[in-house]
């Protein structure tokens, strides 16, 4: 598991969208993104970094407080420590207050030619 310096993500939302904030847990800690922009209403798109500098251990996108959240995709960048930058997506997923999703993504295996 490689250290994880920043992570990006976009958030395409559906319909209904949420009021927001919009949380991320990290190793069983509840944070607001970093740069923050864009909205969670419905049919919006949110854009948020944070600068993690740690391994992590575990990286969900959190809920909303009320309601139902109906995210269209994710978009996760991902720059981890000695490892090239990559990029995963995520498809269409539906959070409440009590339902995270899992944004973590292990780097890709190193190819090579033989």
């Amino acid at each position: 598991m490689p250290r994880l310096n920043l992570f990006k993500i976009k958030v395409q939302t559906g319909d209904p969208g949420t009021p927001g904030p919009v949380l991320f847990n990290i190793n069983n800690h509840v944070l607001p993104f970093e740069k923050a922009k864009g909205g969670t209403g419905s049919g919006e798109l949110f854009e948020g970094e944070f600068e993690v500098n740690s391994f992590a251990h575990s990286l969900t996108l959190v809920g909303p407080q009320e309601g139902n959240w109906n995210i269209k995709k994710i978009q996760v960048d991902y720059d981890c420590e000695n490892v090239d930058p990559y990029s995963v997506t995520f498809g269409e997923v539906t959070l409440d207050d009590s339902t995270e999703v899992n944004i973590w993504r292990d780097p890709p295996l190193p190819t090579f030619d033989v």
